[in-house]
Order: structure tokens, then C-alpha cells, then sequence
């Protein structure tokens, strides 16, 4: 849910940009104007544009005048000669890349909480929240981001990397803690350490921690390029920002999902005087023309109506299998707690599970092949269990309810299903050891002591297959559930990398025509068995497994365990 603000202070906006960057600055600032809150009500933006003194006064005037029609102010502030600008001669880099790291000093004192913005950003929705974070002793908040160069950098592999393009910054923190002269002084010690300098040095000044920003406050290539594409963490997303080389709307016409809401706002900023390229199009060749052309187009017309009707038959039938869900939950389980197995008593606020059936859930046959593992488990004194792709909270609220002791953080990409796990968590009187986050980065596990649940849609190939891992996950247990339909080979690819530090356990799971045989239920026992398996399947793509990794690093025993009989 998005925070609400009174009428107070304007929300302030920086970017740094040169004077190439304009057009595109002021595509994204134009975003931030029409996206923000009751702007009848609320004061108006304020934007403060950072420049190394090639913005004249004719370019400022021509930007004031845009941008104080559509309701906002606007104030440049040049940087002053101090600056260490002989950075660039050891870098690719224009300098103006430094800038956002001394704003602090650059911009009035007066002025406490930013939120810097990239050039290449659009923004959708309200940005309130991100001016309502408490950034703690950093002062900063940021989106976390896996990247190779914490390793290049030398920092600890419990580090993690970050996007710089969107920052919230309490620039009074930063000023008490001198922290952008203690950056620029990175910066001019050694020079060509930085790859990507703002970030390289970011990551550095704060390897012990920053506020983490969740996904859809800046979407990135990474959840539309390339097979191992990450799913949008909503629907609806905050800030699209548009990186990667050659991936920009103006630099390329391969689709991008948010192109032609940039290319809207952009004809503004053209109509207002301002250059922009035209919109690449693809381009035709011999074949692409004529009656060849006019059959190709034909076909791709038909493949593209097919795929539609296939699409709207998918989502047909997710909006059916939900609406016969939600009817099988009021007639067999409308308590809405769930009956028997580990988890029993857990509390469902509201009927809704987040990828997967609840009616099983809620009588307690979900996935019940992993029941007497986990009844085992109890056994152990873990410090902490660590949900990665959370859900609901099913697997989270309910191994804070059996291991009373263990602090226990999800990690949750959708914004709409972390939102379930806090309302869970409320209702189940755990919301002070349920910490919630949004992706799971590998530093995230290395060196935890305790119980990982792992199901994530075949991003385990990509979370845990690494060269590190033996050292990184000694210490804990793991449950994965495998997604060989995604990743094939990954269920032995990770038994084998396991196995030379854990006691490795296969489990196939059974199939839903299968389940009524296996766990016979006396509230179904009136139903048929296709029936049955109607009401406790769980409607999985296709033949699962999961891989139980036990740490040959033995747990201490609970000195009680309230383990409930299945």
C-alpha cells in the first residue's frame, strides 16, 4: 500500500545531467509530475538540476518555462570549481557521473531528504513512500542488485551491490558523517579501481548496509533482457529506468514493455521546443517489401492472433481455477486456518495465496511430501530461517509460529504478495521476528546459520549454483524445490554441488490424481477421488522434486519441540 503524506513540504527531485541529457531529463521529470499524488493538494515538486556549467542560461530558462507550467519549480545549482574533476582523465566517464555523491555540499543546507533520480527514468506512480523511509544510520536507500564486482572490489561475499540510478538520501546524515569527503577521497586515492564509479563507490562506502528499496522503484533491464529475465515485481511498477548499452527507447527499436509510454511523455518535451531523436524503426530490407512483405505480415498477423487467443485462454482459465479455489476454501476449509500438519492453526486473513491453490493449504496437504522432514526439522535450534520466495507467508508465518525462538525473513519479488505476508504476519502475532524483503541476493545467504526454504520458480539456478557455495552454505539446512521444466539438469546440478557438504535427500513430489491416495481426508471422504484430487491438488507444470540438504555441521537440539501430529 502507498504511504499516505500530509500537505507539507514539496517532495524534492535531483538530477545530475549535462547538457546532451536534457530532453531525456526532462522526459523523466515531466513523469514525476503528472504520477505524483492530488497535485491540487499537495505542494508542488520541486526538481534541482545539478551541471558542470554547460547548461546556459537559455537552456535553464527554456526548462524553467516547461516545467513551471506543468505546476513544478525548478533550480540548477553549477558545481563549483573544487570539485575533483581530474577523476576524468582516468576514466571514461563524464565527471558529472561523481556529482550525485557530494550533493550534501553542493545543493542549499536547508534542504535534508532527496531523492535522486537517472536521466533515463520514468516514473508511473507515487513516489510518497520514498520520502517516508526512515534511511537509518546510512542515510541512503537504494535498490539492491547482484554484480559481479563485489568480488572485483574486494568486499566481503555477504555484501551486496546496488543500483545508483535511484537514491533516497537524507543528505543531513550525510553531512553529520562527512560521508560524500570521505567518498571523494576514495575516489582520488585510487582512481582506477572504479569501473562504475557512483556505484563501485557506493558499494564500498556502504558494504555494511543500506536501506534496501524494493524492485519497482527501479525496474532495469534485468527483468526484460534475456532468458533468465526477472519477473516485474508488480504490474503496475514505480520507475521504469531504461539501462542497459543500446537499450534505451531512443538508441533502439527492439520492444521494450514501457516504450511507448516514454515516447508519449517524449512528444511533449518535443512540442516544448526541445530536441529528441525520432523513434528508431526497424529496418527494411528487400524482403520486407512488396508482395513478400504483404505475406510475412499476413503470417505474423495470424501467429500474433493466435498467441493472443492462447493468452486470453490462459488468463480465462487462471480466473476460473481461482473463482473454483476460492469456492472449495468456503466449502471445506472457511475457517480460514489451516487443520493439520506442521503448520497447523495459521491464520489466513483473507483467502488468498500468491501463486499457488490454498484450498490444500488450508487442509493441510500442501505439499505434505515434505511434512515428516519438516516435523523432523523441529528438532533443530535454528537462529534463523530465511523464506526465498515467500508467497503469501505460508512457509514464513508458519515456521515463525513452530520455532518461537528463530527470527525469520522472506524474501518476496511481488510487491502485492510481501503486503500478504505483513498482513499474516499481524494476524498471527509474529510481526516483530518476520522480517520482509524483496529479492534474495547470494551475499544474502553466504555464512547463515540456519533453515533456507528455497522455491522460486527455477531462479535457484541462478541464486544458488555458484563456485562459492561450499563455503557460502556449510552451515545451514535447505529445502529447494527444483523446477527442472525451467532450468533442466538443475536438481542434479545442485545435489552435486550439496553433497560435499550436506546429507542430500531426493523427494519427488505426487501427482494431483495421485494425492487423494497418499493423504485421505474425513472432511473429503463423501467426495469421489477425482473429485478429491480436485480439492487438494496443487496443479504444478509438470513432475517436481525437492532436494532436503542437511548440513553435516550438526544443529544444537530444542531444549522442547511442540511438534503437532500430521
Amino acid at each position: 500500500m502507498d504511504c499516505q503524506r500530509t500537505p507539507s513540504e514539496s517532495l524534492r527531485f535531483v538530477y545530475t545531467i549535462n547538457r546532451d541529457y536534457i530532453p531525456f531529463a526532462l522526459v523523466s521529470m515531466l513523469s514525476v509530475i503528472e504520477s505524483q499524488t492530488q497535485p491540487s493538494v499537495f505542494p508542488p515538486s520541486a526538481f534541482h538540476i545539478v551541471h558542470d556549467g554547460d547548461l546556459d542560461d537559455i537552456d535553464q530558462a527554456k526548462m524553467r518555462r516547461l516545467i513551471n507550467a506543468k505546476g513544478a519549480s525548478v533550480d540548477f545549482h553549477r558545481v563549483g570549481d573544487d570539485f575533483p574533476r581530474q577523476f576524468a582523465e582516468h576514466s571514461s566517464w563524464d565527471v558529472s557521473v561523481l556529482f550525485r555523491l557530494a550533493l550534501p555540499q553542493i545543493l542549499p543546507a536547508d534542504i535534508d531528504r532527496v531523492l535522486y533520480l537517472d536521466g533515463d527514468t520514468l516514473v508511473r506512480r507515487p513516489l510518497d513512500e520514498l520520502f517516508q523511509l526512515d534511511l537509518g544510520q546510512s542515510g541512503l536507500a537504494a535498490v539492491p542488485e547482484a554484480h559481479p564486482a563485489v568480488q572485483r572490489l574486494g568486499l566481503s561475499r555477504d555484501s551486496a551491490y546496488l543500483n545508483s540510478g535511484v537514491l533516497a538520501i537524507d543528505l543531513s546524515t550525510w553531512r553529520s558523517n562527512r560521508t560524500s569527503e570521505t567518498m571523494l577521497d576514495r575516489v582520488m586515492k585510487d582512481p582506477d579501481r572504479w569501473v562504475y564509479p557512483d556505484q563501485d563507490i557506493l558499494a564500498v562506502q556502504f558494504a555494511d548496509g543500506w536501506t534496501r528499496l524494493a524492485p519497482e522503484y527501479n525496474v532495469t533491464h534485468r527483468f526484460f533482457a534475456g532468458p533468465s529475465s526477472l519477473p516485474l515485481p508488480t504490474t503496475d511498477p514505480h520507475i521504469i529506468h531504461f539501462t542497459g548499452q543500446g537499450l534505451k527507447p531512443w538508441q533502439t527499436s527492439r520492444p521494450h514493455p514501457y516504450a511507448d509510454e516514454f515516447w508519449a511523455v517524449a512528444e511533449v518535451v518535443r512540442d516544448a521546443g526541445f530536441e529528441l531523436p525520432d523513434r528508431p524503426q526497424k529496418k527494411r530490407r528487400w524482403y520486407q517489401r512488396g508482395p513478400i512483405a504483404a505475406y510475412r505480415n499476413h503470417r505474423r498477423g495470424l501467429r500474433q492472433q493466435r498467441r493472443q487467443r492462447a493468452e486470453a485462454e490462459r488468463q480465462s482459465r487462471r480466473a476460473m481455477l481461482q473463482t473454483r479455489d476460492r469456492e472449495m476454501v468456503m466449502q471445506f476449509a472457511s475457517e480460514m486456518t489451516v487443520r493439520r500438519g506442521p503448520f497447523a492453526g495459521l491464520c489466513y486473513p483473507e483467502a488468498y495465496s500468491h501463486g499457488s491453490t490454498l484450498a490444500p493449504k488450508l487442509l493441510g496437504t500442501y505439499e505434505a511430501e515434505l511434512q515428516p522432514i519438516l516435523e523432523r526439522l523441529l528438532s533443530k535450534d535454528y537462529p534463523v530461517i530465511v523464506d526465498v520466495g515467500g508467497a503469501e507467508g505460508y512457509y514464513a508465518i508458519g515456521c515463525a509460529l513452530r520455532w518461537t525462538d528463530a527470527k525469520v525473513i522472506a524474501y518476496e519479488l511481488q510487491r502485492e504478495a510481501r503486503a500478504a505476508i505483513a498482513e499474516m504476519a499481524a494476524a498471527n502475532g509474529v510481526a516483530d521476528r518476520v522480517a520482509i524483503q524483496a529479492e534474495c541476493m547470494f551475499g544474502d545467504l553466504y555464512g547463515k546459520r540456519g533453515l533456507v526454504i528455497c522455491d522460486i520458480e527455477g531462479g535457484e539456478a541462478d541464486l544458488l549454483v555458484n563456485d562459492h557455495a561450499a563455503e557460502a552454505f556449510a552451515d545451514s539446512d535447505f529445502i529447494i524445490e527444483t523446477h527442472e521444466m525451467f532450468r533442466a539438469g538443475i536438481c542434479e546440478r545442485l545435489y552435486d554441488q550439496f553433497a560435499s557438504t550436506h546429507h542430500v535427500t531426493v523427494i519427488d513430489a505426487v501427482l494431483d490424481d495421485q494425492r487423494p491416495q497418499h493423504w485421505s481426508l474425513p472432511e473429503l471422504a463423501n467426495l469421489s477421488e477425482p473429485r478429491q484430487a480436485q480439492v487438494i491438488g496443487e496443479r504444478r507444470g509438470g513432475p517436481m522434486q525437492w532436494l532436503v540438504c542437511e548440513s553435516r555441521n550438526d544443529f544444537p537440539q530444542r531444549q522442547t519441540t511442540t511438534a503437532r501430529a500430521a
